[in-house]
């Protein structure tokens, strides 16, 4: 579930290359989050407590469910931590009475094909039927990608960049209504592209933060009315990244917003602070 964003169309593709019949839980809804609430640990981030909630979703109704242990997804770049014992976690709870299937995804230690046809031998599937998912779930994830890169002008009205994670961001119950109540006020809403596979080494190790981190040092107030970063509660990564955004984004004269949101949180209160700050824009001479 959290990197399902970052490996778009990958993983159905290639599931379904070696004969098998791939189901993908449904998006995230208000009782995905009472699920949630009922069976996750109380300390975990909100996209954690979805992962539990999804993963029980799925426990039941299929032979069984892929949680990999996604360590590094950009070489010389780590990933959260909280990823690398999900498989774990998952055996030991959860899905304790369903069979997890799991690979270590590594690319500072191997590249993803490699990965990829560790799985496959996992599966006992042949070789040649291995190669040929692996070559069509990689073109199906690179197109994907390609379809998400971010436009360089704008089209009319205030237009936004929506950074965060990629597993807040594409979340439905995340990030939709907050996306939904921009455009409602007609503003334009773009999101951040994850399309780029290793960008330029920096001192932040985190692989999406140091994405972001790049990103936002190539925005114009030319392109950018404003940015909205949306965070959830008890994430370590963005708590420690939050001044970093916000300096970058004041060097560069661009208005930015930090929204954390928690499974607790009213959308009234996230309508109030959304539409100050659009108004806002709006007194900047």
């Amino acid at each position: 579930m959290f990197f399902y964003y970052i490996y778009p169309g990958l993983w159905e593709t290639f599931f379904s290359g070696l004969g098998m019949e791939p189901i993908i839980s449904r998006p995230s809804t208000i009782k995905t989050v009472e699920k949630a609430s009922q069976i996750s640990e109380t300390e975990h981030c909100l996209p954690n407590k979805l992962f539990d909630a999804h993963l029980a979703e799925l426990v039941g109704k299929v032979d069984m469910v892929f949680v990999p242990r996604v360590l590094s997804t950009i070489k010389n770049h780590l990933s959260c931590p909280k990823f690398g014992p999900l498989p774990d976690a998952a055996r030991a709870d959860i899905a304790r009475e369903t069979k997890v299937l799991s690979i270590e995804i590594d690319e500072s230690r191997r590249p993803l094909s490699e990965s990829l046809m560790l799985l496959g031998k996992q599966l006992k599937s042949q070789k040649s039927q291995i190669r040929s998912a692996i070559n069509s779930s990689l073109r199906a994830m690179d197109s994907a990608k390609n379809q998400r890169v971010r436009s360089q002008k704008k089209k009319g009205g205030l237009h936004f960049l929506l950074i965060g994670h990629p597993y807040v961001i594409y979340d439905n119950f995340i990030a939709g209504p907050i996306l939904q109540k921009l455009e409602k006020m007609g503003c334009e809403v773009e999101l951040i592209s994850f399309a780029e596979d290793a960008p330029a080494k920096s001192y932040i190790l985190w692989s999406t933060a140091n994405l972001i981190y790049h990103t936002m040092k190539t925005l114009s107030r030319e392109e950018y009315d404003g940015v909205i970063q949306i965070t959830v509660f008890n994430c370590g990564c963005d708590s420690m990244m939050i001044d970093t955004y916000r300096s970058l984004m004041k060097e560069k004269n661009i208005p930015f917003m930090y929204l954390m949101v928690d499974e607790h949180l009213a959308q009234s209160g996230m309508d109030t602070r959304v539409e100050a700050f659009v108004d806002s824009l709006g007194w900047r001479p």
